[in-house]
């Protein structure tokens, strides 16, 4: 039988490029721009066989490059997993905020920010940051975390300042709505049984019914009594 390592190198790329499913046509690109190549390569490659379902040797062939190009940018396959996350948050992160930033109103806001998970879902790299099993290593648990984090510090400054309700409460509410937005984005890949916009309309109203019940004019003030008037004391 003759070994992987005595066939040419081409047959030996055809195996592995038939491993992934495809390959990149080679061309010859700029170090940026390799490199962006390189990530959206590993992204729909990574979501789909996971982290240990791949190697380096895979990765490149499937890229169209050669192993010791995909190592001048990522000097291993974690270092490539570890960069694909990072813009995979970033992409989530300016996502959110435009559309936090796309209107006055916090209705809307709502919507819109639950919506933009939604959109995240289209993104190939939404496994890795919702799904990853590897969270487990520190570096990928902290990338998230601190994703999250600091989209709930955004999020908690908008309910604080529409509730009145002081940095805690507020942060500790927007990241109650931000398992709301993935759990139920999640959950709606998984399954798919309502139309995307009614799941989006579902679980912004819910949100936000939630959200209103703290604003300042939807409280009575505290100590007061919360029953509702007689329609004798409501003539007095």
């Amino acid at each position: 039988m003759t070994s992987s390592s005595s066939r040419p190198p081409s047959e030996r790329s055809d195996e592995a490029a038939t491993a992934t499913g495809w390959r990149e046509p080679r061309t010859r690109l700029s170090a940026p721009e390799r490199r962006h190549q390189l990530l959206a390569v590993a992204g729909s490659l990574f979501a789909e066989h996971g982290y240990h379902g791949l190697s380096m040797e895979q990765l490149a062939d499937a890229a169209g490059v050669s192993k010791p190009v995909l190592y001048q940018h990522f000097p291993s396959k974690r270092d490539l997993y570890l960069g694909l996350l990072r813009d995979a948050v970033r992409e989530m992160e300016a996502q959110v905020t435009r559309a936090l930033e796309g209107s006055r109103d916090n209705k809307a806001r709502v919507h819109e920010a639950i919506h933009a998970y939604f959109d995240f879902l289209e993104d190939q790299r939404f496994k890795l940051v919702f799904g990853t099993v590897e969270l487990a290593d520190a570096d990928v648990r902290a990338e998230v975390d601190g994703a999250n984090r600091r989209m709930a510090d955004v999020v908690g400054g908008l309910i604080a300042a529409d509730a009145g309700l002081d940095h805690d409460r507020a942060r500790f509410l927007a990241r109650a709505v931000q398992a709301i937005a993935t759990e139920g984005a999640r959950f709606w890949l998984e399954h798919g049984a309502l139309d995307r916009d009614e799941a989006v309309r579902l679980l912004a109203r819910l949100s936000w019914r939630g959200l209103g019940s703290f604003r300042p004019d939807e409280e009575a003030p505290e100590g007061a009594d919360a029953r509702p008037a007689s329609p004798s004391e409501s003539e007095a």
